[in-house]
């Protein structure tokens, strides 16, 4: 009985060892194969999606139920694919009119390299935003002007200022447009581009997208208003840089009225850039006035005594323009008292051939104890009424010629006390006289000063 027992263990054993045998090498039915990634949008196909501007944000994410999601590729047409790491990117979409349908795909790629086979799409509706224009502030054009203009302008498109694609400006009417290119913002006319002399001119300005659309239309001067254009007379700018509000401002004026007429110089034009607080100076230095100056060859700029700050002459504005100018090939006389408080001007005159200003100063007095020394290329120049403000020389740069020396007693240096240079010794293109040439009348010989000066020393003639 022991016996029968056990050899029916052993049958049981060996019929349980075939069994286990044969699961560990069956071979299964199918081979197990990695699945496609699945994935979606941040908006579902039915979705309400309300219009959108040109340039869209689309979101998107992916999932692998086996593995990582390496990336996505994404299409506008299905065909074309871009492969990113990312789950965002912004759209800038081109349309044409108003208003378009796009259809946008998505796949994700997961780090097998499968990509799903079904990849999510949606339609985004999209409408076009008209672009918009308007002049700079602080670049208003003066109130009067000779035949340049610059405008300086700043364009913007809610579907992204790169969106345009021209701009368009007209003068005076809007029959006949005139394109330039979308990435401008400033331009410079002059009379051969429509500025009309002797009249009253305004700009209009308009930017076009790349659809198509305009912005509203734009003026300078805004509103109703226009800016007058002063005609060209002469080679001649003079440039009156002497208040108003001083009692001796009409006589400069009359003084240099009459010595360019007494001078046969009876083309020129006149430029106050004090009147009105400065309304007549550009507020684009570079390039309106700058161009301005070129319309002539040659710049006489005068001012007053420099008692006060409203008497002293703008050399800022001179010095921002005049070094072009006689880059250019101008030739300047620049006659003016300086400021008071002149150590506190820095370099004040560096258009000028001289190195600094003396920092010591002089009465200019009657004709009877005053005079200017002169080299004999040019007449004495003697003052007139009495002048107890004081004045200044100058220390000239090397190769500088000194034309006149004003004498005083000591203790100070008399060899240092020059007051009119020139930047070279022959054909000179600056001639810089630090008292205002209107005071040294006194002997009638400042009209023989300026025409030795624009005639001989400058070469222009009527």
């Amino acid at each position: 009985m022991k016996k029968f027992v056990i050899n029916i263990a052993v049958f049981v054993f060996m019929l349980m060892g075939i069994s286990l045998f044969q699961s560990c090498t069956d071979m299964p039915d199918s081979l197990i194969t990695n699945s496609a990634p699945e994935t979606y949008l941040s908006l579902f196909p039915d979705s309400i999606i309300s219009p959108h501007i040109t340039r869209i944000k689309i979101t998107w994410w992916g999932d692998d139920p086996d593995g990582l999601v390496a990336g996505y590729r994404f299409s506008f047409d299905s065909t074309n694919w871009t492969f990113s790491e990312g789950n965002d990117s912004t759209f800038q979409l081109v349309i044409v009119g108003n208003d378009s349908t796009f259809r946008f795909w998505v796949a994700a790629v997961d780090d097998k390299g499968n990509i799903d086979p079904t990849p999510a799409t949606n339609l985004y509706p999209v409408y076009n935003s008209p672009p918009s224009v308007k002049f700079n502030l602080g670049t208003e054009i003066p109130d009067t002007s000779f035949p340049v203009a610059t405008f300086s302008w700043t364009g913007t498109d809610p579907d992204g200022d790169g969106s345009i694609r021209n701009y368009y400006w007209a003068l005076n009417d809007t029959s006949s447009w005139n394109e330039i290119s979308g990435t401008s913002s400033s331009i410079t006319l002059r009379q051969n581009n429509g500025i009309v002399p002797s009249q009253n001119n305004r700009l209009y300005l308009k930017a076009k997208d790349i659809a198509g659309i305009y912005s509203p239309v734009v003026k300078m001067p805004d509103s109703n208003k226009t800016w007058f254009v002063k005609p060209v007379f002469g080679r001649i700018l003079v440039i009156d840089d002497y208040a108003n509000t001083i009692s001796d401002n009409q006589q400069a004026a009359q003084f240099f009225t009459t010595a360019l007429d007494t001078a046969a110089f009876n083309q020129y034009s006149v430029l106050d850039i004090k009147v009105g607080g400065g309304v007549n100076i550009p507020k684009i230095i570079n390039p309106m006035f700058i161009e301005t100056l070129k319309l002539f060859q040659c710049v006489v700029w005068y001012s007053g005594r420099g008692t006060t700050v409203s008497n002293n002459a703008n050399f800022d504005l001179a010095q921002q323009s005049l070094p072009f100018f006689l880059a250019f090939g101008g030739k300047v006389l620049f006659t003016t008292g300086f400021p008071n408080n002149v150590e506190a001007q820095g370099n004040i005159i560096n258009f000028a051939p001289a190195d600094s200003v003396t920092n010591y100063t002089v009465p200019l007095m009657p004709s009877a104890t005053q005079t200017i020394v002169t080299d004999n290329n040019y007449p004495l120049l003697e003052s007139g009424a009495p002048v107890p403000e004081s004045m200044r020389g100058v220390y000239p740069r090397q190769g500088a010629a000194t034309i006149y020396k004003m004498p005083f007693n000591p203790p100070y240096d008399t060899s240092k006390m020059t007051v009119c240079i020139k930047n070279t010794l022959n054909n000179p293109s600056i001639v810089f006289l630090s008292v205002p040439l209107n005071r040294m009348n006194g002997n009638g010989n400042a009209v023989y000063f300026l025409r030795r000066v624009i005639g001989a020393d400058f070469g222009i003639h009527n």
